[in-house]
Parts: C-alpha cells; structure tokens; sequence
C-alpha cells in the first residue's frame, strides 16, 4: 500500500467510526438512542428476522423537525415544505461528506451553472431519449429474451446489464467498447453511496478505477464531465428505478395485465415507485451562499444533507436541477423496460 492509500484507509475508518459512535450514544434531553441521522447513514439496522427498518429510521429523522443539527456537523432538511424552501435557492451543490479516492462530481461552482444542466439535457434530457426510445425498447426486449426459466436477480440479470447496453448507447460509447463501459458501471455502483456512508478499501479502490476507467472513455468529448455524470450517477439510477418498480409489481398482477393492454400504464408505474422510494433517500451538499430554510440559518460552506422518505404523497423536490437533469433518461429506460 502507498502512503496516500494508507492515509485514505484510516480516514474512512474515523468517519465510519464517529457514525457508529453517535448512531448509539444516547444524547442528554433528547427522547430515542443516538443521532437517527448517523444510524441512517452508517446502514440501516436488520435483526436476525425482519427486514431493514428503513421507515423507522426515517420517521426518527423526521421526528426532529424539518431542520436539524445533526452530531456528524450536517444540517439535516426533511419534510415537504422545508425541501420546498430549499429548492428555492441555486447555491447548493452536491458535495461529498466522506473522503473519496477519485472525484466524479463537477466543482460546486460549476454545479451551480446552467451550463452544466444545459448539457445534461442534451445528453440524457427528453429530446435526446426520445430519439433512442427505439434502441432502449429493443434493448429491453432482448434483455428480457436473455433470462432463463428458474430463479433471477432482478438486479443482476437483468435491470443492470440492461441499463449498461442503454446508455453505452445514449452516450454514443462504441460497441467494441461496450464491455469497458459496463465494467466501468460496476466498478462506480456504489458511488452516490459512498458520498455519504464509507466503503471498504477495496471498495473504494474499485470505484476509483471505475471512474477513471468512464473518463478515460470520455476523453476528448465536448461534453465529457455530463458524460461522465450520466454514467456513474444517471446509470445507477435507471438500474435502481428499474429495479424498484419491478419488485412493487412482483405481487401485483392486475398491473402486469395493464402493461400488456395500456403501454401508457409504464409511465404512472415508474412514478409510483419514485414516489414510494426516491432514489436519494440522503442527498449530500454543501452551501455557497447563505439560506434560511424552516427558521434555521445555513451559512456558506455548511454542509447540508436532504433526506427524503417517500411517503408516496408527491415526489420529493431536488434542490439541485443537476439531478432533477439525471430522470428523463433514468425513467424513459424504466418505462420502456417496463
């Protein structure tokens, strides 16, 4: 190991450790045990038994009020009306709160541009999918083809490699480098997570190649850093859709036969699973200017994490329009697997 990955190592241990401190220090005056806002970020919590308490931990974030400090020096901004305040300003932006071996994001002063959201669009926007609604369909179909009679992962056979061929076409990768793209995927899988929750070394030394892998594809590219987004950030986020909406159908048959009859019924099914499981459940950022949201006053350079908990009352406003720009392609490939 090189000094700098040993110095990366124990980093991510310290922050992985002061998660799990506060997440079961009980904290004086306040009713429940530790900051729910660190028990949501180090992992949700499982028994033996039942399944991960999402719900729970995020209604514990939520008991604490639309904004909070949270004991891991973030604010914390929930509910519908205080992310509806937040989505007021532009001087967010998506910002990592853990060490990463290899940066993927755009500068926060670029995040604030429209430029970058002008290239997102023209790149993974609605007119661009549009014109490759034909490919994804034949895509999808050909994925589907490719699964065999007996068990499947939802995700590994299908929702995955499928989103891989998408948007290597999307983002115009050439066939012969296809396979390079979809490793490059894999690799950067857990990247949004790791934004906030730290990986394994070796995680985290995966990811890094993975994102100079997808850089190195995009060299030279007028708009290489949309790319590269589109990629890491924008393809996950189709796999997870994809995979959610295909799991709330799975004991829903009278939603099957509607597909088959109304093509349109794909549409309000990719909505009803972003409403009921967003696809940043913790989005982190940092303030650059300024803001007041819910009474609280955020200064420049504070840093700020959106937690969103699909309640399915109406889809959660992001407060940064650089990943409202990642849907259209996420939910166009979710409509048409579909």
């Amino acid at each position: 190991m090189t000094a700098a990955t040993n110095a990366l190592g124990r980093e991510l241990q310290l922050v992985h450790a002061a998660q799990w401190l506060y997440a079961i220090n009980g904290e004086p005056f306040v009713p429940g045990e530790g900051d729910p806002y660190a028990r949501l970020v180090r992992g949700f919590d499982s028994g033996e038994d039942r399944a991960d308490d999402a719900g729970g931990l995020l209604a514990s974030v939520a008991e604490r009020g639309p904004v909070w400090r949270s004991r891991l020096d973030t604010w914390v901004v929930t509910g519908p009306r205080a992310l509806r305040e937040l989505s007021g300003s532009r001087d967010l932006a998506v910002s990592a709160a853990v060490p990463q071996a290899e940066a993927w994001l755009p500068d926060p002063a670029r995040q604030r541009t429209t430029a970058l959201v002008r290239d997102l669009a023209l790149r993974g926007g609605t007119r661009a999918v549009r014109g490759h609604a034909g490919s994804l369909r034949e895509q999808a179909t050909r994925a589907a083809a490719r699964l065999g009679p007996g068990p499947v992962d939802l995700m590994a056979d299908f929702a995955e490699p499928l989103t891989a061929v998408a948007y290597a076409v999307l983002l115009d990768v050439p066939e012969e480098r296809h396979a390079a793209f979809a490793a490059g995927l894999a690799g950067t899988a857990p990247a949004v997570d790791a934004l906030l929750c730290p990986q394994t070394l070796e995680v985290t030394r995966r990811l890094a190649a993975g994102v100079r892998g997808l850089r190195e594809l995009f060299a030279g590219r007028d708009r290489a850093e949309a790319d590269l987004l589109l990629a890491v950030a924008g393809a996950r986020a189709a796999a997870d859709l994809l995979g959610n909406a295909l799991h709330m159908l799975l004991d829903r048959p009278h939603d099957w036969a509607l597909l088959r009859s109304d093509p349109a019924h794909a549409a309000r099914l990719v909505e009803e699973a972003l409403r009921g499981r967003p696809l940043w459940r913790a989005l982190p950022l940092v303030a650059l200017a300024p803001a007041e949201v819910a009474g609280a006053r955020i200064e420049t350079g504070d840093t700020v994490t959106v937690v969103t908990t699909g309640t399915g009352g109406g889809p959660a406003p992001l407060p940064v329009p650089a990943c409202a720009a990642l849907l259209p392609a996420a939910t166009a490939l979710a409509e048409q697997a579909l």
